[in-house]
C-alpha cells in the first residue's frame, strides 16, 4: 500500500487559510463524487453531556420516541433525561453547539418539558462576551404527566453564545426515593416571551424520520431508536444512531418502514447507501414503494464481511426512476431467523447517490519524535488540524482528549492512530493545553495528502515528514483465527513490548510483556463471548489496535 504525502516547503497556509482550503476541497470531493446526493437520516442531534456526579451515578441522555404525543407536543422523537436519585441537583446535560445562538435580537429561549414531579427548571447559557447567566423558567412548572413549555428570559444578554446547559430537576437536596424519567424537546429560541410562539432558531427538535418497527405482535419486543454511537471508529465518527433491538423469535424481515417527509428522487441519484454494526453475519435488504416505476426491494450490493464494525451497504436502484416516498430497511434479513438470543443492531446515515462504491476509512498512525523537547513529568502531547470527526478541526490542544498523544515505551516518541477518509489535511503537534504550546509559532502548518492506510513519522520543531513507509502498519501484526475461542495465534514481524486486550468498556482484561517476533499463542479461555481490542505496542512507538471477537 502506498500513503501519498504533499508537504509544502514554503509558508503553507494559516489556520484559517487552511480551513478555507479544506472545506473547498471537501466542497470538490462532494461535488465530484456526492454530487446531488441526498441525506435521507444521519440521527444527528446537538451534543449532550450528562452531568452526573460519578461512576455510581447511572443518570443518562438518549433520544426515544415520544411517550405521551399529545397536546403542545406531538412530534414522534424527543429527548429523554433518565434521572439518578443519587445524582447532582443540577443534573442534565451541556451542549457546545454546532454554531452559537445569537442573543442580541432574539432574548426567550423556550424548552418543552415532560415531568413526573414539580420542580424548578434551570436554563444556563455560556461564553459569550456579556458573561454567562444561568435562571429559572419566567413561568414556572404547574403540572405533571404532561408537556408544558417554559421560557426563559435573556433579555440581559447580548451576542453570540456557543454552550447552552439544562437542568430540568433541579432540586437540592434531590429529594427522591427512586430514579424517574424526564423528557424534553424543542429547544428554540425567540424574542417572544409567549409559549407558543414561532421560533426564530430552532436549537434542538430531535426530529428524525419515522420509524414504523416490523414486528410479529405480541411477544416479539424488537423496537427501534435513537441512541449513542457504541463504536465510534472507522468510517462512522457521528455521535448518534439508529438501534434495532431484534427479538430472536421476531420476523425475518425485522426492521422499519418509513413515509419520508419529502419523496426521495432515483432519477439521477441510484444508490442507497447505509452503515450498518452488526453482531452476526446475514443479508441486508432494501426497499422503495410508492413510486411510479413500481416497487423493488433489493439485496445489497456487497456483502457484510465484518462483524462489530461499521460497514457502508450499497443498494442497487439503477432500474428505477422518479419519486418514491416510502422506504423500507431490513438489516437482519434470515429465514428462519435462527436466533437463539435477542441481539442489537445499529444503523446510521442514510444517503441516496450516484455512487456505487462503499465508504470506507484509512487507518492512519501519526508519531512525533520527542527526543529533543524538555517536557516536564506528565506534560501532554497533542496533535490538532483539519480531521473532523471526532478529532474536530483545529480544537484547542487540551480540548478534545480524542486528539492526546501517547508514549506508551517512554522513548519520547508519541503517537496517536486516526480514521480518515481520503483528502488533504493540515495539522500541528502541541505541548500541554493551548495555542501557546505549538512547535512553532503561527505558519506553516503541516499537511499531508492520505490516500491509504499507514503512517506518518516528524521531528518536533522540524517541518516535513521523517518517514512515511508503503506499509501499512496493520499488516505486521495478525491474529487467527478471527472470531476465536479458546485461543488466539498472534504472529508478529517484530519484537512487541507489550500487548493488552481490552473489553468494549475499556476495561483490561489480558496483558502480556516482552512477546518475541514470529508467532505467540494466547489463552483466552477466560474470556467472555463479545467483542474485545486487541493493542500491540513495539519498541518503536508504533502501535496497532485489532478488534477481536470471542465466540463460542
Amino acid at each position: 500500500m502506498k500513503l501519498a504525502h504533499i508537504f509544502s516547503q514554503h509558508n503553507s497556509p494559516n489556520k484559517r487559510k487552511a480551513m478555507k482550503r479544506i472545506k473547498l476541497l471537501l466542497l470538490l470531493t462532494i461535488a465530484s463524487i456526492w454530487a446531488s446526493s441526498q441525506v435521507i437520516e444521519d440521527f444527528e442531534v446537538i451534543p449532550m453531556n450528562i452531568m452526573i456526579s460519578g461512576v455510581n451515578d447511572q443518570s443518562h441522555i438518549v433520544v426515544v420516541p415520544n411517550p405521551d404525543p399529545s397536546g403542545i407536543n406531538i412530534s414522534p422523537t424527543v429527548g429523554m433525561l433518565y434521572r439518578d436519585k443519587d445524582g447532582y441537583p443540577w443534573c442534565g446535560f451541556w451542549s457546545l453547539l454546532p454554531s452559537p445562538i445569537d442573543v442580541t435580537d432574539n432574548k426567550y429561549i423556550h424548552v418543552k418539558v415532560w415531568k413526573p414531579r414539580i420542580s424548578d427548571v434551570k436554563f444556563k447559557i455560556e461564553g459569550g462576551g456579556a458573561g454567562n447567566l444561568e435562571i429559572s423558567p419566567m413561568n414556572p412548572q404547574m403540572v405533571i404527566g404532561e408537556w408544558v413549555e417554559l421560557v426563559f428570559d435573556f433579555s440581559s444578554k447580548t451576542g453570540q453564545y456557543p454552550i447552552i446547559a439544562l437542568m430540568p430537576d433541579y432540586m437540592n437536596p434531590v429529594g427522591l426515593t427512586e430514579d424517574i424519567v424526564i423528557y424534553f424537546d424543542d429547544i428554540m429560541l425567540n424574542n417572544d416571551p409567549t409559549p407558543g410562539s414561532d421560533p426564530a432558531f430552532v436549537i434542538e427538535n430531535f426530529e428524525i424520520i419515522s420509524m414504523n418497527i416490523m414486528n410479529a405482535g405480541p411477544g416479539d419486543d424488537s423496537y427501534i431508536t435513537v441512541v449513542s454511537n457504541p463504536d465510534i471508529s472507522g468510517i462512522n465518527q457521528s455521535m448518534t444512531v439508529g438501534m434495532l433491538y431484534r427479538d430472536m423469535d421476531g420476523l425475518p424481515w425485522c426492521g422499519f418502514w418509513s413515509v419520508l417527509p419529502q419523496p426521495i428522487d432515483v432519477t439521477d441519484n441510484k444508490y442507497m447507501h447505509v452503515k450498518v454494526w452488526k453482531p452476526r453475519l446475514s443479508p441486508v435488504k432494501f426497499k422503495l414503494e410508492g413510486g411510479s416505476a413500481g416497487t423493488l426491494e433489493v439485496y445489497s450490493m456487497n456483502s457484510q464481511d465484518t462483524l462489530y464494525a461499521w460497514q457502508d451497504m450499497v443498494f442497487d436502484f439503477s432500474s428505477l426512476t422518479g419519486n418514491y416516498p416510502t422506504i423500507v430497511f431490513m438489516p437482519d434479513y434470515l429465514d428462519p431467523v435462527g436466533l437463539s438470543d435477542d441481539i442489537i443492531i445499529y444503523f446510521d446515515d442514510i444517503i441516496l447517490n450516484n455512487d456505487s462504491m462503499p465508504i470506507k476509512a484509512r487507518q492512519v498512525d501519526f508519531h512525533v519524535d520527542m527526543r529533543n523537547v524538555p517536557l516536564y513529568e506528565g506534560e501532554p502531547v497533542y496533535i490538532s488540524g483539519t480531521f473532523g470527526g471526532i478529532h474536530g478541526i483545529w480544537d484547542m490542544p487540551g480540548s478534545n482528549e480524542n486528539n492526546r498523544m501517547f508514549d506508551p515505551d517512554n522513548d519520547s516518541i508519541y503517537s496517536i492512530s486516526m480514521n480518515l477518509f481520503d483528502g488533504t489535511y493540515y495539522f500541528k503537534f502541541f505541548r500541554s493545553n493551548g495555542w501557546a504550546g505549538g512547535e512553532w509559532p503561527g505558519d506553516p502548518n503541516r499537511d499531508i495528502t492520505i490516500t491509504s492506510s499507514g503512517y506518518v513519522s516528524c521531528i518536533w520543531g522540524i517541518f516535513g515528514i521523517v518517514n512515511a513507509p508503503a506499509i501499512d502498519p496493520a499488516t505486521k501484526v495478525t491474529l487467527f483465527p478471527n472470531p476465536f475461542n479458546d485461543q488466539i495465534i498472534l504472529n508478529s514481524t517484530y519484537e512487541l513490548s507489550r500487548v493488552t486486550i481490552n473489553s468494549l468498556t475499556g476495561q483490561e482484561v489480558l496483558r502480556l510483556e516482552n512477546l518475541p517476533s514470529g508467532q505467540t499463542l494466547i489463552p483466552t479461555s477466560m474470556l467472555k463471548n463479545g467483542l474485545y481490542f486487541l493493542t500491540s505496542f513495539n519498541n518503536s512507538g508504533e502501535v496497532t489496535t485489532l478488534k477481536i471477537i470471542k465466540m463460542q
